[in-house]
């Protein structure tokens, strides 16, 4: 996952960086946003490696990092509600015979899958990723 920062200070071989809202770089879906709280502007602030002193405050930059963990959230925040409509579904259709009473079934299991789903994939989400500056950006 690639974001965009500014520096906003230098500290002996790291520097400061203030990383841009996600929400204006990826298009203002707030698929992070219902993911995750919503956070305050000072926790878009970084401390990242800078041992050569390539940037100096003022700098605009990108930055990389890993999003496997976030990949995995999202897998649990979708999948778990999908694959729960379908047990409620067929859970019900064996016990009733009945394809209305299945319907329903498969409502309650979408339900109960979402509320599951929600609290794992943010526990799963709650580290944020390493992040590391690739290149200066071009402003």
């Amino acid at each position: 996952m690639r974001q965009r920062g500014i520096v906003i200070g230098r500290e002996e071989n790291q520097v400061v960086v203030q990383i841009q809202d996600p929400s204006r770089t990826c298009g203002s879906c707030s698929g992070c946003v219902r993911l995750t709280p919503q956070r305050p502007p000072e926790d878009y602030v970084v401390r990242l490696e800078d041992s050569r002193g390539d940037y100096v405050a003022g700098d605009e930059v990108i930055l990389e990092g890993q999003v496997g963990d976030l990949v995995k959230a999202v897998v649990v925040l979708y999948g778990v509600p999908f694959v729960s409509l379908f047990v409620g579904y067929g859970l019900t259709r064996i016990i009733s015979g009945s394809d209305p009473l299945a319907g329903i079934g498969a409502v309650v299991g979408l339900l109960a899958g979402a509320l599951v789903a929600r609290p794992l994939a943010r526990r799963l989400s709650k580290a944020d990723p390493e992040l590391k500056i690739v290149a200066r950006a071009c402003s």
